[in-house]
Order: C-alpha cells, then sequence, then structure tokens
C-alpha cells in the first residue's frame, strides 16, 4: 500500500514541477485557420532555416529542458498504454503553440524516417545542414547542424547528446511499406498503438541513441519531427474509418479503461478533445493525409478546453523583437544527398518502375570495377535489428509485441529484396 502512496506523491510532484517549468499556452476554443505540416526535407531552404530560428530561439529560453522534464516526470503514464497517442499529439500542439509565440506563422514539419530506412546516417535531416547526425567519439555530444554545442539542464547539466547504436551507425529504420501493413491488419486503436510504439517508433529512439532513447528525449528538437511523424501515422491510420475520429480503446497505465473521456495526464483534457486533428486546438492537417471532419466532436472540444484547469492563456502581445531574428546560414545539401533524394524521388513516382531506380541505388563495384564491366553486384537491403529486452522492458514497452512486430518487418524487407531481385518494381516506402 506504501508503495502505491509513494508513487502517487512522485507523480503529482512531477506534475506540479513540469507545470512550472515553462509556459503551457491554453489551446484555442476555434480554429481561426488550418495550417498543414510538411516533411521537412521537402521545406524550402528559407523555410527551414525559420525554422531553426525558432527552435533555437525556444532552446535559448530554456524550453527544451521544460519539455524534457515534463515528459520524463510522467513517461510511465504516456508510454506502454493507450495513452501514448492521443498525449503525444497533445505535447506536440504544446510545443507549436510555443513555437508561434515566437513566431505567429510557424508550423511544426515532422520526419518522414521512411525514405532513408536502411540507411538514416545518409538521411539530409541528419546531415550538418538540419539537425546533425552522431555525437562526436569522446562524449557523445552534438557537434554539427543546427543544434551543435547545444547544452541541457535537464536531467543535469550537459551537452546535448547522440550515441548512434552500432557506432557509426543507426540501423536501419522501419520502411513505410512496413508501417502500411500494419495499418491494413490493425482494427483497434489498442492493437495500433501496441504495433506502432513497440515497432516503427521505437527503432529510431534505439538508434539515435545518447539522450534520444531516455525519456527526457524532448531536449533534442528531433523528438518532436519523429513524434510528428508518429502522429502523421496515427492520422493516416485514423483516415480509413470515420469511427476512429470519434472512439478509442485499449488501457491506461492504472488498467482503467481509455475512452474519448479519459483525461490525459498533465494538461487535464480528454482523450477526445486530440481525435481531430483540425479540431478547437490543433487546427492542423498533414500535407498527404486526407484531414477529418471539421466539425467531429466540436461541441464536447470546446467545453473540455472551456473548463481545463491549471494552463495559462496564450501571451497574444508578442514583442516585436520575437519577430526579428537573425538570419541563419544553411549549407546547401551536398551532392551525394541530392541525388539520394533524386532517386528516392524517382521510385515514387507514378507510372514509373520504381524496381530499376531501386536496383540502381544498392548496386556497388566489386573489386573497384567499372559498372561498365558487368561486374556489379546488388546488396540486399538489411532490416532493423531486435531491439534489446532490457531496453524495452526499462521503458516500459512490450517485448512479446516488439518480437511479433520484429516478425513483420523482417518479412516484409525479405519481401521487398524477392521482388527488387525479381526486377517486379517493388515499393520500398
Amino acid at each position: 500500500m506504501l508503495k502505491y502512496i509513494c508513487i502517487a506523491i512522485v507523480v503529482i510532484f512531477g506534475e506540479v514541477m513540469a507545470k512550472a517549468a515553462f509556459p503551457t499556452p491554453r489551446l484555442a476554443s476555434t480554429c481561426t485557420k488550418t495550417v498543414v505540416r510538411r516533411d521537412i526535407a521537402t521545406l524550402s531552404q528559407a523555410e527551414q532555416e525559420r525554422f531553426i530560428r525558432v527552435v533555437r530561439e525556444m532552446h535559448r529560453r530554456g524550453w527544451m529542458d521544460g519539455f524534457g522534464s515534463m515528459h520524463d516526470h510522467i513517461s510511465h503514464q504516456i508510454h506502454g498504454n493507450d495513452q501514448f497517442f492521443a498525449w503525444h499529439r497533445r505535447f506536440l500542439r504544446h510545443f507549436e503553440s510555443l513555437m508561434q509565440e515566437i513566431d505567429p506563422d510557424a508550423v511544426l514539419p515532422y520526419w518522414n524516417w521512411g525514405t532513408y530506412w536502411q540507411n538514416p546516417y545518409s538521411d539530409p535531416v541528419l546531415s550538418s545542414s538540419l539537425f546533425g547526425g552522431n555525437g562526436r567519439p569522446s562524449d557523445n555530444c552534438v557537434m554539427e547542424g543546427a543544434e551543435a554545442r547545444w547544452g541541457r539542464n535537464y536531467p543535469t547539466r550537459n551537452c546535448l547528446t547522440r550515441k548512434f547504436r552500432y557506432g557509426a551507425s543507426t540501423g536501419s529504420f522501419w520502411p513505410m511499406r512496413a508501417v502500411r501493413d500494419v495499418m491494413k491488419t490493425s482494427k483497434t486503436h489498442a492493437q495500433f498503438r501496441s504495433r506502432i510504439e513497440n515497432g516503427a517508433h521505437g527503432i529510431v529512439h534505439l538508434g539515435l541513441g545518447g539522450d534520444f532513447e531516455t525519456m527526457w528525449a524532448p531536449v533534442d528538437v528531433l523528438f518532436f519531427l519523429h513524434h510528428a511523424m508518429i502522429d502523421k501515422i496515427w492520422a493516416e491510420w485514423q483516415s480509413r474509418d470515420p469511427q476512429r475520429f470519434q472512439n478509442v480503446d485499449g488501457y491506461d497505465s492504472a488498467h482503467q479503461a481509455v475512452t474519448a473521456d479519459s483525461m490525459m495526464p498533465f494538461y487535464d483534457e480528454d482523450v477526445g478533445t486530440t481525435l481531430s486533428t483540425n479540431g478547437p486546438g490543433y487546427c492542423y492537417v498533414y500535407d498527404d493525409v486526407p484531414g477529418p471532419p471539421a466539425s467531429f466532436r466540436k461541441s464536447k472540444a470546446l467545453m473540455a478546453l472551456n473548463m481545463t484547469a491549471n494552463i495559462t492563456e496564450t501571451n497574444t502581445g508578442m514583442e516585436q523583437e520575437q519577430q526579428r531574428l537573425p538570419a541563419l546560414p544553411i549549407e546547401s545539401p551536398s551532392a551525394e544527398q541530392e541525388q539520394n533524394s533524386n532517386q528516392e524521388d524517382a521510385s515514387a513516382t507514378a507510372g514509373t518502375s520504381s524496381g530499376d531506380t531501386e536496383q540502381a541505388a544498392v548496386q556497388f563495384f566489386v573489386n573497384g570495377h567499372d559498372p561498365d564491366e558487368a561486374s556489379v553486384k546488388m546488396v540486399n537491403f538489411a532490416p532493423p535489428s531486435p531491439m534489446d529486452s532490457a531496453w524495452l522492458k526499462q521503458r516500459n514497452y512490450d517485448v512479446g509485441e516488439a518480437a511479433r512486430m520484429q516478425k513483420l518487418v523482417d518479412d516484409v524487407v525479405a519481401k521487398i529484396n524477392l521482388e527488387r531481385k525479381q526486377g517486379t518494381g517493388a515499393s520500398t516506402r
């Protein structure tokens, strides 16, 4: 009994401390406009620069530490159970709303890690042009990109760290083909949440390592780009059945049923307010996902938002200096990155056989010979390696579900490799 009383005290204290750490703007009761969240790789250089200026200002104000602290303090309530999708959607909107206090037109992009799933370390998002890659060997500090030499004050004073899973490599992530197989076979919210959380979601955290594989991972901006991708995946699954904009199921960390009326930790808002991305307070859609009905659950969402406690009003009187952030030079993508991006785009072009493009992208020279010498070998794509069971348990993930998802992604990658060999134009995305 004493154990559970202590846990309750820790949870309450954690939420109080998190709420005191940084501002939490109240969600708007209506949408004056609906914004479009886009793949960060498709943004113009000016748009990328603008986003980086905003998140650097958020870091300067200490808000990244606040997000890391909040997420860490209530981590067991929002992982390994069916609050996962809804709570993180609200968390992303919190982040985006603070972005908009600095720049009213700012929009959170997502990181489509499915584009470079077979070699994520070559992804432009992890290059010095955007958010940098691995930490340096001596101390794992991120030394390049938008977050170069960033410090953090939570949970201790240190640099921002990443430590790739295999030294110089993250290992493979999930291809979108595997993600969409999960979409097709998952009939309930609880099924879909468990499969995504313990599969495509977890492998990215483990692959990047360092702070990114901890529960204070939100100190890294990449956390929000990754989770925007996870949110987009949920939105796409929802779009396949209108009932998914109305109902959720499953259980929370206390083994109580999760419904649209269940309250979300920290925010004290019900899960139902999150079910429509373009509903009151959220007001966004994704660039390639059908938007949900704008009027869905409007009255309930309004009621819940108007009754929210412990939330401060958004500051509408922003200082003009916030909008005069200094220009930030950004390196242009390297020729190799441009080529990789073009190959990915070509393989996804309608009416084009992607098989030839994919084969060309993964052919390697044998013994240093030129391809004209007809001495070229195709190398199979590798699936992500299994996640360690101890790592999974420490983060409240489901070891059995992770094993089932490993089997699924192994089978999908094996099919991709077979179809490539057969020249049938398999999609790797």
